[in-house]
């Protein structure tokens, strides 16, 4: 969940599903969660960076990781806010 959504859900936009799909692609992908949960989870959220992809697991190709980290990114906003833009750079990636 990105910070977004734990700040103002019921004000949060479209882009938080595409977060969402992101650490989605990223859980199967390296078999963990985006960031590090300690205590409570959602000063987790507010108070946690999402880990890069590849320090997780460093075979996923360099391309398609960039990707999946600048789609996890929520702050100060979340970067891709549609998700055709999240779709042409997942697809430039290859």
């Amino acid at each position: 969940m990105p910070r977004q959504q734990v700040l103002n859900l019921k004000y949060a936009q479209l882009e938080v599903d595409i977060w969402a799909v992101a650490a989605c692609l990223y859980n199967m992908l390296a078999g963990c969660f985006p960031r590090n949960f300690t205590g409570d989870r959602f000063l987790a959220v507010l108070q946690n960076e999402s880990i890069s992809i590849r320090q997780r697991d460093a075979v996923i190709m360099q391309p398609l990781a960039q990707v999946i980290d600048l789609a996890l990114v929520d702050k100060p906003e979340i970067h891709f806010k549609s998700a055709a833009e999240f779709k042409r750079a997942l697809l430039n990636a290859f």
